[in-house]
């Protein structure tokens, strides 16, 4: 029978403009929803995909399709190098869908130290398919950045973009796309946040051992001083996930709070603040009735018995733009390097307490 006859409200062109519009409503769809939704069988479904397909309609991977992004440059083999966490998933998922709406394939391979990232770089960039790499460096220390091999180990012809990293001025990796997000922004919100709330005297915990968190302790005491808020300590180490070395230079958090009169306390990472909440409660401080805390990462922050108020990096929205920048300098291979961030936002929940300011 010809395809023509498809006209049909039961044939295969009505069957197929109705899966378009599905999967144009929803953004994915797997095949055997697909499938089941329309009463038709798996494989005439793959088959009206595969058409949609070749059309330019639909993008499909692994059992799901996506709509196609019009004016979209299409991607071939897209490859993630890092050491995956949970906050560095969330930013992957962004990057997930982004490759799929560029009809591309989408590849992560771990690495967890210098000579695994440089062999996972090398492999991604002899690849006969490859589009680019976007690489998710850990750097917690800054002899780690120093040491970095993948300014040298991917060619320069291959496009990589640095994924919630700005590389120090000057250097290789400086040159290379990046995207991260606007983590200065972050501070700035939850302490206009805590000060709209009455709170003035305010101290930070903050990790170091990452850039993020290098970032945070550098911008806390500006972010105050912008807001008006007297600076009543350098940020203080956010001991949980230090070395046993570390956390015996940290000071005791409810001690801390009361030696500086702090009533409210932002806390890096989001899992250090899960983690110090008990700690002020088992020393007297209610939470979040004699201290308000912000947490920073919004990963874990609301699965406390005190659920946190936090600021959220745009984690999928990195991930997203990281995977158009690598689409768009296939088409403008020459253009001067792009560095883009864009803006946490503050999610309110449970854990800050409205004081008079005086």
């Amino acid at each position: 029978m010809s395809e023509t006859t498809g006209a049909r409200p039961d044939g295969p062109l009505a069957r197929r403009e109705r899966i378009a519009a599905l999967v144009a409503a929803r953004g994915t769809a797997r095949v055997a929803d697909l499938a089941a939704e329309l009463g038709a069988a798996p494989v005439t479904v793959r088959r009206d995909v595969e058409a949609l397909a070749l059309a330019g309609r639909l993008h499909r991977r692994h059992g799901v399709v996506s709509a196609a992004r019009p004016g979209a440059t299409a991607l071939g083999r897209v490859v993630a190098v890092g050491e995956p966490n949970g906050y560095l998933a969330e930013i992957l998922r962004g990057a997930d869908a982004a490759v799929a709406a560029h009809g591309g394939r989408y590849v992560l391979e771990v690495a967890r130290d210098h000579a695994a990232t440089r062999a996972a770089v090398e492999r991604a960039a002899q690849a006969p398919d490859v589009s680019g790499i976007l690489y998710a460096p850990r750097w917690s220390s800054p002899d780690d950045l120093a040491a970095d091999v993948v300014a040298r180990a991917c060619p320069p012809h291959v496009p990589l973009v640095l994924v919630e990293r700005f590389a120090p001025r000057g250097s290789l990796l400086a040159q290379r796309d990046a995207v991260r997000s606007d983590h200065a922004t972050g501070v700035h919100q939850a302490l206009s946040h805590l000060r709209a709330h009455g709170h003035r005297r305010v101290v930070a915990f903050c990790r170091d051992d990452s850039p993020t968190a290098r970032t945070l302790r550098g911008c806390f005491a500006d972010a105050m001083r912008s807001l008006g808020l007297a600076v009543l300590s350098e940020p203080l180490l956010s001991s949980d996930r230090a070395d046993a070395a570390r956390r015996l230079q940290a000071p005791d958090p409810a001690e801390a709070v009361r030696r500086l009169g702090a009533t409210a306390v932002l806390v890096h990472s989001d899992t250090d603040a899960l983690s110090l909440v008990p700690r002020l409660v088992g020393a007297g401080l209610r939470v979040p009735d004699d201290v308000s805390v912000v947490a920073y990462d919004d990963v874990v922050a609301g699965l406390g018995d005190v659920r946190l108020s936090a600021v959220a990096p745009p984690k999928r929205e990195v991930g997203r733009a990281a995977v158009d920048l690598l689409a768009w300098r296939a088409t403008a291979p020459g253009a001067p390097c792009r560095h883009l961030e864009i803006a946490p936002h503050l999610v309110e929940r449970h854990s800050v307490r409205s004081i008079d300011p005086r």
